[in-house]
């Protein structure tokens, strides 16, 4: 082979392997679209903060702080090169991971808000948080935050219902995955 053919597929070949690795050495692509570690510590913190919180206007100064952290990964990610649209559709969505999504935090630090404020007879506040949830996280893997918050809204609207009777009080809200099954509710079966 001749000395400009090798250059060629030599040239061709690192193209190729920079297209294959989803360009994972150009800065500002996804080093930008993750929180560093300090910042997810940090945030980490809040969101355990705001979990734990008893006061609605903390709590909402901590659900302040996550949604700056969701507004700085979103916007770091906001970097596009021009490639087809089969390459933009791999590259779209990093895979999952192990690692807390700072939008679930926010979610998450909301639905306690709304619970909080539920309990402080705060109904205004509560029905905010619940319907920011369902409002910002429409997308199918925040549907476990959205159906929380469209039950935190039916606890609202019952306990707007029934104010002023003499039996209501405020209803603590069970924010759960999983109902529990009552004993012997469980089918039986035999082998035969």
């Amino acid at each position: 082979m001749n000395n400009q053919s090798t250059i060629k597929i030599a040239m061709l070949g690192l193209g190729l392997a920079v297209v294959l690795s989803g360009c994972q050495g150009m800065p500002g692509t996804h080093a930008q679209a993750s929180l560093d570690n300090a910042g997810f510590m940090t945030a980490l913190d809040v969101y355990r903060h705001c979990q734990i919180g008893t006061d609605v206007d903390n709590m909402r100064a901590d659900l302040t702080h996550l949604l700056l952290a969701v507004e700085k990964q979103e916007s770091g990610s906001s970097f596009s090169l021009p490639l087809p649209k089969f390459m933009k559709e791999m590259m779209e969505k990093p895979a999952p991971r192990l690692a807390a999504d700072p939008k679930a935090m926010a979610a998450a630090c909301a639905l306690s808000i709304g619970q909080t404020a539920l309990l402080a007879e705060r109904m205004d506040v509560a029905t905010e948080m619940f319907q920011s949830v369902i409002e910002n996280h429409s997308e199918p893997e925040y549907a476990y935050y959205a159906g929380q918050a469209r039950i935190g809204l039916d606890h609202v609207e019952h306990a707007a219902r029934f104010a002023g009777s003499p039996d209501s009080t405020p209803v603590a809200l069970t924010i759960s995955a999983v109902a529990p099954v009552p004993a012997g509710s469980l089918p039986v079966f035999s082998a035969h």
